[in-house]
């Protein structure tokens, strides 16, 4: 038993624990400083993004006032469209019967100048058919489709002289 607290003693005394225990001990501290630095740095970021969220949920509260606003401007430009679409799909009707009327089908400039003076002469002589023709023509006047008015959706605009768009900055 003499002999192994022996060798044990022989072998505690041959470690040079300030050489083995000296790189943890620096390894440790390295840790440390670059836990206190993180530990700043996410103290930085956290403060910072509390400013940016209390000034963001200021800003979008104090916007919920004209959130009301904007949502009936966009139902109303939604409207607009809608009114714009059933106008040109009542333009282009108009076009395809005005086309019928006249014969046109070719778009070339001899298509669009002579066939019609030549429907024009066929049809007076073919007045007599008993089949009523589609026309945009009432008591022989042409009836355009009537189109929206852009004041009606956006308000009436004044125009503004030239002289007061230089002085608005509009015009250079």
């Amino acid at each position: 038993m003499n002999n192994v607290a022996h060798d044990y003693a022989k072998i505690i005394q041959s470690a040079d624990l300030e050489k083995e225990i000296n790189p943890l001990c620096t390894n440790i501290d390295d840790m440390l400083a670059r836990l206190d630095e993180f530990e700043t740095l996410l103290a930085s970021v956290r403060a910072e993004s509390n400013g940016m969220m209390a000034n963001n949920v200021c800003s979008i509260l104090a916007f919920s006032e004209n959130f009301d606003q904007l949502r009936t401007r966009i139902d109303s430009l939604e409207q607009f469209v809608g009114c714009v679409s059933t106008n040109l799909g009542e333009v282009e009707r108009a076009v395809d019967i005005s086309e019928e009327e006249l014969h046109v089908t070719d778009y070339s400039i001899k298509g669009l100048l002579i066939k019609p003076l030549k429907a024009k002469l066929t049809a007076s002589d073919s007045s007599n058919s008993s089949g009523q023709p589609r026309t945009n023509l009432i008591d022989g006047q042409f009836q355009p489709v009537k189109v929206y008015k852009s004041d009606d959706y956006f308000g009436k605009v004044e125009e503004e002289t030239p002289a007061e768009m230089i002085l608005s900055g509009q015009l250079d």
